[in-house]
C-alpha cells in the first residue's frame, strides 16, 4: 500500500464503471511497487490497481497482453473497460485499472502437484507468447544487457564517490560482456516475476497467474532462468542441479527447448542476478548489499563453468 484511498474516492472511481455500489475495500499487504485494493461491490469482487510510477503506455502494454492471453484461454485477470470505453483511468496524475478478481488461494509452499502446475503454466505462457511482440513493447524494461547497463549508469550518478561508482560500473560492464544471447534464441512476452506470490490455486489446480507489471518482450529463457533461480538456487542455498533438471523436464513436456536456449540458460541465470544488481545498484535491499550477493552467485556459476553447467543440466 503506497497511496491510501478512502471509500469516497473509490466510489468516485466506480462511477465510471458498471460494477455496482462499493460495499467494502481492503488493501493487499503483498506487492512491492504498486497499490492494490480489493473491492467488494453489490455486483462482486474486483481489484483496483493504482500505478505509482508507470506511464500510460507502460500500462497499455499490460492491457494488450492480458487480452491476448485471455482470448487464448490463459488464466489471467482481465482489466475491465469503463463506461467511456477505456481500460485505464487517471487520478492525481497517475494511471489506474480495475481488474477481474480471480478466486483461489496463494500457497507459500506448493506440494509436488502444485509445483508441476506452476511449471506447466509457464510453458503454456511461452507457447502463446513466442514471437508475439505487442504494442508499446518499447516502453517496458527489456531485462537484457543493454537495459542493465543503461539503468546502472543512471543509478551510478547517485553515488557521492565517483571512484566507487566507476568501480561498480567497471565490474558490471565486465560481467555483462561475458554474456551471450544470439538471435537464434526465441523472444516473446515473458512474465519476469513468475513466482509463487503471483499464482493462485484451487486445490492442486492453478486458477490464475497475476501481476504482469514487470512483463516485457525479451528472451523466453529469462523466465526459465528466474524459475531456476528462485526454486533451485536461492531458496535451497547451493545451486541444486537435480531440482533444476526436474524443473526443465516438466517444462519440456509442454514446450521443447531449442538447442540455443539450452546452451544459454547459463547466461540467462547470470542475467537474472545482474538484473537485481541493476535495481539496487545504489541502494541496499532489506539491508543486504545486492552487488555483494550477486558476486557470490556469479562466482559459483563461474566455478562450475558454462560447459559443465550444460552437461549437468542436460546430459
Amino acid at each position: 500500500m503506497k497511496t491510501r484511498f478512502d471509500n469516497r474516492e473509490i466510489q468516485n472511481i466506480l462511477q465510471d464503471y458498471d460494477l455496482g455500489i462499493l460495499q467494502n475495500s481492503k488493501e493487499f499487504k503483498e506487492g512491492a511497487v504498486q497499490t492494490n485494493i480489493l473491492l467488494q461491490t453489490t455486483k462482486g469482487k474486483y481489484v483496483l490497481r493504482y500505478y505509482e510510477n508507470r506511464s500510460k503506455e507502460y500500462v497499455l502494454f499490460e492491457v494488450d497482453i492480458l487480452h491476448y492471453f485471455h482470448e487464448r484461454k490463459y488464466p489471467c485477470a482481465l482489466p475491465i473497460r469503463n463506461i467511456h470505453g477505456s481500460f485505464i483511468g487517471n487520478l492525481y496524475e497517475k494511471p489506474y485499472s480495475i481488474f477481474e478478481y480471480i478466486e483461489g488461494k496463494h500457497i507459500k509452499k506448493p506440494n509436488s502437484q502444485q509445483y508441476k502446475e506452476l511449471v506447466k503454466y509457464l510453458a503454456k505462457l511461452h507457447n502463446l507468447s513466442k514471437g508475439y511482440r505487442p504494442r508499446y513493447w518499447e516502453f517496458r524494461q527489456s531485462h537484457d544487457k543493454q537495459y542493465c547497463w543503461d539503468t546502472s549508469k543512471i543509478e551510478a550518478k547517485r553515488f557521492g564517490s565517483k571512484s566507487k561508482a566507476k568501480e561498480r560500473l567497471n565490474w558490471l560492464k565486465n560481467e555483462l560482456n561475458k554474456l551471450s544471447f544470439p538471435n537464434s534464441i526465441p523472444k516473446g512476452v515473458v512474465h519476469c516475476d513468475y513466482d509463487i506470490a503471483n499464482i493462485k490455486f484451487k486445490g492442486n489446480k492453478l486458477s490464475g497467474v497475476l501481476d504482469f507489471d514487470d512483463a516485457c518482450y525479451t528472451y523466453l529463457i529469462y523466465d526459465i532462468a528466474s524459475l531456476i533461480y528462485y526454486w533451485c538456487w536461492v531458496r535451497v542455498g547451493k545451486l541444486n542441479f537435480q531440482k533444476a533438471r526436474n524443473l526443465l523436464k516438466n517444462y519440456s513436456r509442454y514446450r521443447k527447448l531449442s538447442y540455443a536456449e539450452k546452451q544459454h540458460i547459463f547466461d540467462a541465470l547470470k542475467m537474472v542476478s545482474l538484473t537485481y544488481v541493476t535495481w539496487f545498484f545504489y541502494e541496499k535491499y532489506k539491508g543486504k548489499d545486492i552487488l555483494k550477493k550477486s558476486k557470490l552467485e556469479l562466482n559459483e556459476l563461474d566455478q562450475i563453468g558454462k560447459e559443465e553447467f550444460y552437461n549437468r543440466l542436460f546430459d
